[in-house]
């Protein structure tokens, strides 16, 4: 039974924007999505305006990586999450967002990010991203390999243990509310 994929990229190929074939280091990846603002033709029309959800649209994938754009209203962000064994480089293209690194047994690392600052983190890099400023706020994320698979970090107050939880990378992140049937649509590509 064919099944009908859950994104599918807006661009049939970024050509001479990647640098070169395989798994790209998280300079590459950064350097990319630095790039892919700079072309705003590629990103501007999938930018979604949406009060009560985060938007994350495909523009981008083959073997090696792929690439979104996310859209970014008050209120909305990801929670501590790492990206398993995909490097990521991310790129502001308008407005703000935030984002955190945890600390262990201090307060949070805070980095305001505006159009045009870039970061970027190897497999295991733990960050949260929220909205900072604009409506929306717009980003670039590009993840190689492909983000399959994320780790979703959640904290159960009543006893204040963190636990990782491992979440499809397609799937929406959330603060602390974890999405029922999250797996379904997910696991019909293995």
């Amino acid at each position: 039974m064919a099944t009908v994929p859950q994104h599918v990229p807006a661009t049939a190929s970024f050509g001479e924007l990647i640098p070169r074939d395989g798994i790209l280091t998280p300079d590459e990846l950064e350097q990319l999505a630095q790039e892919i603002v700079g072309r705003p033709e590629l990103w501007e029309p999938l930018v979604r305006v949406d009060p009560d959800q985060r938007r994350y649209e495909l523009i981008h994938e083959d073997e090696s990586l792929d690439a979104w754009v996310l859209s970014w209203m008050p209120g909305q962000g990801t929670g501590f999450h790492d990206h398993y064994i995909s490097g990521v480089g991310l790129c502001c293209a308008a407005g703000g967002v935030r984002e955190d690194l945890m600390v262990y047994g201090g307060e949070d690392v805070r980095l305001h990010l505006r159009p045009g600052d870039s970061r970027q983190g190897g497999p295991g890099y733990i960050h949260r991203v929220r909205h900072d400023i604009g409506e929306p706020a717009v980003t670039i994320h590009v993840y190689s390999p492909r983000l399959d698979w994320v780790g979703q970090y959640r904290l159960e107050e009543s006893v204040g243990v963190v636990r990782r939880e491992v979440r499809p990378g397609r799937n929406e992140l959330t603060d602390q509310l974890i999405a029922e049937r999250a797996l379904d649509s997910v696991l019909e590509r293995f």
